[in-house]
C-alpha cells in the first residue's frame, strides 16, 4: 500500500475546559505524515481528552486543529472521519452480538453512500458493493490475526481480541491517520506483541500514520518515532524516545524526582 503520504495533523494551542476544570491547556503538536507519534503521561494528564477534542467528541474551548489543510474545529465526529481520521476508544465500542467479520464490515459500510439497510436488502449497486467490501474484510482479519475468530460473536471474545476487532473496524474506514487510545490496556503479553507487529506493519507499509496513546511506556518507546508527554493538560516535551526516556521533566511528571540518570521507560 505504498503511495503518497497522508497529510499532517496540526494541533495549535488547543484548550479544553469542563466548567472550572482545565483538561487541556494550550497544547500544540504536529503529527507528521510518515511517523508513529506516541503520547504518554500520568493518569489525568489529558491524553484521552486530547483525542476526544481532535475527533469532535468534545468541542475545544480554545485553539484549533487542522488535518491535511482542513480545519477540523467545529466539525462533527462523522465529518472528521470523512477527512481520513479514524480512532479506537479506551473502552471498546463494539457491537457485541455481531460477529467479528460483521463488526469489521460495519467500518466498511460507513464509507458507503447508501447505508447498511440497502446493503442488507441487496438493492441495486449495493449488492455489488457489498461483495467488494466483504473482500476487503478478509485482509484486515489476517493483518489483525482474527481469521480464527471471524464468525464468533465479538462480545464473547477475550478483551485483547476485542481490542483488535475495534482496530480492524477502524482500519476498514481506510484512514490516512489512525488514533489509538490505550490499545494495550488490559491485554496479555501475546496481545501486546501482536499490537507491536501491527503498528510496525502500518508504519512500514505507509498505509496510514499512527498516533498512539498508551500507559505501557515501554511499548510506546518501542514503536514510536517521536513521543509527546502530557502533564496536567500541558504538553511538556516532544522528542525522540531516546531523549524522552531520560528527560528530567518527564521523570518529574512520572516520579516526582529530578534525576537525569533514571529511565522513565523502566519506571512507568
Amino acid at each position: 500500500m505504498k503511495g503518497s503520504l497522508p497529510g499532517e495533523l496540526v494541533i495549535d494551542r488547543l484548550g479544553l475546559r469542563f466548567g472550572g476544570v482545565v483538561a487541556l491547556r494550550e497544547v500544540s503538536l504536529t503529527h507528521h505524515p510518515d511517523e508513529v507519534l506516541g503520547i504518554i503521561g500520568p493518569n489525568g494528564a489529558g491524553k484521552t481528552s486530547l483525542i476526544n477534542a481532535v475527533t469532535g467528541i468534545y468541542p475545544p474551548s480554545a485553539g484549533s486543529v487542522r488535518y491535511r489543510g482542513t480545519p477540523l474545529t467545529g466539525l462533527s465526529p462523522e465529518s472528521i472521519v470523512a477527512t481520513g481520521i479514524a480512532r479506537t476508544f479506551q473502552h471498546n465500542q463494539l457491537c457485541g452480538d455481531l460477529t467479528v467479520r460483521e463488526n469489521v464490515l460495519l467500518g466498511c459500510h460507513l464509507r458507503l453512500g447508501y447505508g447498511v439497510v440497502k446493503a442488507a436488502l441487496g438493492i441495486g449497486p449495493a449488492r455489488r458493493a457489498e461483495r467488494r467490501l466483504r473482500g476487503e474484510v478478509e485482509p484486515l482479519l489476517e493483518l489483525l490475526n482474527l481469521e480464527h475468530a471471524a464468525d464468533e460473536r465479538a462480545g464473547s471474545l477475550p478483551y485483547g481480541l476485542q481490542k483488535r476487532v475495534e482496530m480492524a473496524r477502524a482500519l476498514a474506514l481506510r484512514p490516512t491517520t489512525l488514533l489509538l487510545d490505550e490499545p494495550a490496556a488490559g491485554t496479555s503479553d501475546a496481545d501486546r506483541a501482536a499490537l507491536v507487529r501491527i503498528i510496525k506493519h502500518l508504519r512500514g507499509e505507509g498505509s496510514c500514520s499512527v498516533v498512539l496513546i498508551e500507559h505501557d511506556v515501554g511499548l510506546v518507546m518501542e514503536v514510536s518515532d517521536r513521543v509527546a508527554v502530557l502533564d496536567w493538560g500541558e504538553c511538556i516535551v516532544v522528542d525522540t524516545p531516546e531523549v524522552i526516556a531520560t528527560d528530567a521533566r518527564v521523570l518529574a511528571a512520572y516520579l516526582g524526582v529530578d534525576d537525569t540518570h533514571a529511565d522513565v521507560s523502566e519506571s512507568a
